[in-house]
């Protein structure tokens, strides 16, 4: 049995600016700085870890409770409103939703969600793009800090939700961070876009039976669906 793990934005929807504009604007609204948009300079690249890490720098750590609880509420609220104006530009990845709905449905996948947004967040801009993850394994920075941890929850969370045995780990992601992330974790990883080069990469979903041959997993398409 193969885990198919699933970053968000970025790869699922083309969300990235909107919702890096989006929280970037709730943080200096709450803690009244300016915050950089260059999101490799921060150790953990999670909702979360971005606020601690922040926290930490600014000394705020008897605030802590207070900033976290207060930007992503502010966060969601800007998020909410967004969506609410502009439907049309929530798009998803050309061939995602399509990916998505042939592999839930697939006898050899599992199929599961690891985001380093907030669960509420990743859920809202799914569900707006168009996709159905219902009885998708998810984990999100609600539950870790960290991405590593992230995924890992998330495959133990489809190890419990299926009682599968998995012989390989897939991480589909468009960061460095990612590609870190299953190297930490010794999952194969999967570039999608153009950000990230490595060796397995796609643009999009569009064709994604030619992952399956560069995974070694061709065999996989003439399987039957259940």
């Amino acid at each position: 049995m193969n885990l198919f793990m699933l970053d968000v934005d970025g790869t699922l929807i083309d969300s990235y600016d909107f919702d890096s504009d989006c929280f970037r604007s709730a943080v200096e609204e709450v803690v009244g700085i300016e915050l950089t948009d260059d999101w490799g300079a921060f150790t953990n690249v999670t909702d979360v870890g971005i606020l601690e890490e922040l926290i930490e720098q600014q000394g705020m750590r008897q605030e802590r409770m207070r900033i976290l609880r207060e930007v992503k509420a502010l966060f969601l609220q800007k998020l909410r409103e967004y969506i609410s104006s502009n439907k049309n530009d929530l798009t998803a990845t050309p061939g995602a939703i399509e990916f998505v709905n042939d592999m839930k449905a697939h006898p050899n996948v599992v199929l599961a969600i690891a985001t380093g947004g907030w669960e509420e967040s990743a859920k809202m801009k799914l569900s707006a793009a168009g996709f159905d993850v219902t009885g998708v394994s998810f984990a999100s920075c609600s539950d870790a800090m960290t991405r590593s941890e992230i995924m890992a929850l998330a495959a133990f969370r489809a190890k419990q939700d299926t009682g599968a045995v998995f012989t390989r780990r897939v991480y589909f992601g468009d960061g460095e961070w990612d590609k870190m992330a299953t190297s930490t974790l010794g999952y194969e990883f999967v570039s999608v876009g153009t950000k990230v080069q490595h060796h397995t990469r796609i643009p999009n979903f569009v064709h994604y039976d030619a992952i399956f041959g560069k995974l070694g997993l061709s065999n996989m398409l003439n399987a039957k669906t259940a």
